[in-house]
Parts: C-alpha cells; structure tokens; sequence
C-alpha cells in the first residue's frame, strides 16, 4: 500500500500501513478501535477489521499449521470444545478480514489502492460473495465508494463464517433423535450430571456465545464509527461535500457523494439485518441451553433426594441392630468392674441375666416410644405443648386469690 507524492507523504503512508497491519495481528482487547480514517492535503485513508470465531475438526489444536514459520505470525484466540464422548470435540479459532484503502482525492480520475488481508478460507471475496462489485461513478471519491463496495461483499462472507460456527455448536450441545430412542443407550446419561462434566460444558458454550455477541455488536459499533470519522473527516477537510463530484461530467454536484451515501446505507442495513440475524439465534441458543442446564439441575437434585433418604434407610437399619446389641454390651461392661461380690457363679449368671434382660427392656421401649413420636409431627407438637405448659406450671403456681365482696360503710356512724 504505497503513497505516490513527496517524502512526507510516503512517511505517512509507510506508518498507516504499518498501524493497519499492527492492527491486523495484534491480540485485540475489549473495546478496541478497529477503524480509522485519515485525511491528508490530497490522500485519505480508511481502515477497517472485522473478526469472527470459526468452529470445526479442522480448527482443533495440533491438526492445522495456520501460519508459515517465517513471516507474519498474528496473534489469535483459539481453542478447544470438548464433547462428552471425546470424540465429537471441535476447535475455535478467530480469524480476521481487514480491509483498507489510500486514495487520492484531487482529481477526478483518483489512484487508489486497495488491500485485503485474511485469515478466513475465503480470499476470493468477488468470487466466494454472492454480491458482486458494480463499479462506481466517475469523481473524486471513486476510492471510497469502491472501498465501500468491497465491504459490502465481504459482509455475507463474515455471516457464513458466523453461521458455519453456531452449526458446529449446535452440533456439540444438541439432542440428536437417535440419543432419545436408541434402545442401548442409557437415557439417565443426558438427565443426570453426577460428574458435572455436562455443567461444565454447557458453561463453556454460554461464555463463548456471550464473546460471540460481543464480537457482533462490536462490528456494528466500529462500523457505524468508520461513517462517522469520515463524513467528519470530509466536512472539516480540505475535500468538502460539494466539491467532491467530478468536475468535466454532467451530473448534478452531488452525484457522487449521493452514491457514497447510498453505499453507507446499503453496507449498514446488510450489517445490522446479518447482525440482527445472528443475535436472535445467539440468544434463542442461550435460553434452549440455560433451559437444558436448569433442567439438568433439577433431575440431578431430585436424584440426590432419593439417594439421601436411602441412605438415612441404611442408617434407621445401623440404628435398629444398633439398639439390640447395646443392652448387651453395656451389661458386660457393667459387670466387668470390681463393683459387685456375689457368693456364688449362679447367683453372678442370674443377676446378669436380669439385669440384661432389664436393661434391653427399657432401652427398646425408650426407642420405641421415641420413634413412635418423631414418626408423626403432630404428635411431637403434642408432647412440646405438654412440655411446656408443665414447666409454665412449675414455675408459675397458680395463686388462690380469695375473692371478697367489697362493704360500704355508707351508714357507719349514722
């Protein structure tokens, strides 16, 4: 992208284009300007990127070499998603169209120069687009409006790249038919999560389609700043709007700039109807997994539930042998101790016989009756209430006030 005119020039142009591909392989963070316009006495610049997050086998790590090893190595997100099988992961990988143009704007016949740079499969945008390039009008922004016009057949490649992505997440996430009635398949597997790997994956697919929504509204936001910074850029500099048509055609002053107005207008209804249609389905993906995931939730909590009352059944059973053999060993601790004198073994058997005996009698009626309380809370309740109006008795005896009949001495004295 060079600069025809003086040292100066050539300087300039040497650094936009180095700030455009700077842009173009730098690791963009959030809320990056990824458009400019420049004008200078007789040249203008516009530059501007978009990204998009591809999906798919061919992206997983260590099966493509993206970049040579020698040349330009751009910095790029990727990644994996893994599937719950293993076998149906895919891998994400951004890549990015950049387009810019330097132009001249003080004849009507302008030099211009258009680069294009991509990482998608895509580069054949005239080709590959199924919006072709109609030329513009003579004027002095011919540049600009061819500019324009590229972009315009770029905007329906990055919407296929968009689209080719949420397929392979839905792909990923999805219930297939075959899942819900193949007989050999285990359908407690999609209900319950008992190793939140399923969680983990639905978390991991809500946060990319969040970037993925953000990567969207962030394209629709540089764009309409591009318009803005030039139609600022055009009025305030030396290539006004009336004076920006060409000079020797017999079209009215303003034609040219009408078609570059027109161009903006068709390049961001495409953009917000492609962008409008990618964040309805982004969005109705979010609710189906958010629903899938709560879903899960439940099934997994009322699994738990059933596994914790079985298991306080296995406890109730513990408890119950439990209780049958403590009177025993009680019994044979008590009489282990040099407590007792006994005259003979069979007065020692007997006595240990009925303590035994005795012991086991008490402590299976206490449980009994405990058990037969706790089993029904209104019982429980009963017994609380008794409970406490005996200690309210205890400690507040009722006092026999005497009642007597008040006399009035009215006539004492008469």
């Amino acid at each position: 992208m060079s600069v025809v005119g003086g040292t100066s020039q050539r300087i300039l142009g040497t650094k936009k284009t180095m700030r455009f591909l700077s842009c173009y392989a730098s690791k963009w963070p959030r809320f990056m300007r990824t458009s400019e316009v420049w004008v200078s006495p007789g040249w203008i610049h516009l530059h501007f990127h978009l990204r998009v997050l591809s999906a798919g086998k061919k992206h997983l790590p260590g099966k493509h070499t993206y970049w040579p090893n020698n040349g330009l190595r751009p910095a790029r997100v990727s990644g994996k998603l893994a599937s719950l099988n293993g076998i149906d992961d895919i891998g994400v990988f951004e890549e990015r169209f950049s387009v810019a143009v330097v132009s001249s704007y003080t004849t009507d016949m302008p030099s211009y120069t258009i680069f294009y740079i991509s990482d998608s499969e895509y580069r054949r945008i005239f080709l590959e687009s199924d919006r072709p390039l109609d030329m513009p009008g003579q004027g002095r922004f011919t540049g600009v409006a061819v500019y324009l016009k590229v972009l315009l057949s770029i905007i329906p490649i990055w919407m296929r790249n968009w689209v080719e992505a949420l397929n392979e997440i839905d792909n990923l996430v999805g219930v297939k038919i075959d899942d819900l009635f193949d007989p050999k398949r285990d359908g407690t597997t999609m209900m319950f999560d008992s190793t939140f790997e399923r969680s983990q994956l639905y978390f991991t697919v809500l946060q990319t389609l969040r970037i993925i929504s953000e990567w969207v509204h962030e394209s629709g936001r540089e764009l309409h700043q591009l318009k803005r910074d030039f139609y600022a850029s055009v009025q305030s500099g030396p290539a006004r709007r009336g004076s920006i048509s060409s000079k020797k055609s017999d079209a009215p002053p303003n034609t040219l700039i009408d078609e570059i107005d027109k161009a903006w207008e068709e390049l961001i209804a495409l953009h917000n109807s492609s962008s409008e249609s990618l964040l309805n389905r982004i969005e109705k993906k979010e609710e189906d997994i958010k629903s899938f995931r709560d879903g899960l939730f439940s099934a997994t909590s009322v699994r738990e539930a059933s596994r914790a009352t079985a298991m306080n059944q296995y406890i109730l059973v513990f408890t119950f042998v439990t209780i049958f053999y403590l009177p025993l060993s009680y019994a044979s601790s008590l009489f282990s101790m040099d407590l007792f004198t006994y005259d003979s073994t069979e007065s020692n058997r007997s006595s240990f016989f009925i303590s035994t005996v005795t012991i086991a009698l008490v402590t299976w009626a206490v449980a009994a009756v405990v058990l037969w309380l706790v089993h029904d809370d209104r019982r429980l309740l009963i017994l609380k209430s008794w409970l406490l109006n005996s200690k309210s008795k205890a400690t507040h005896p009722q006092q026999q006030n005497e009642f007597r009949e008040p006399t009035f001495d009215i006539f004492q004295g008469v």
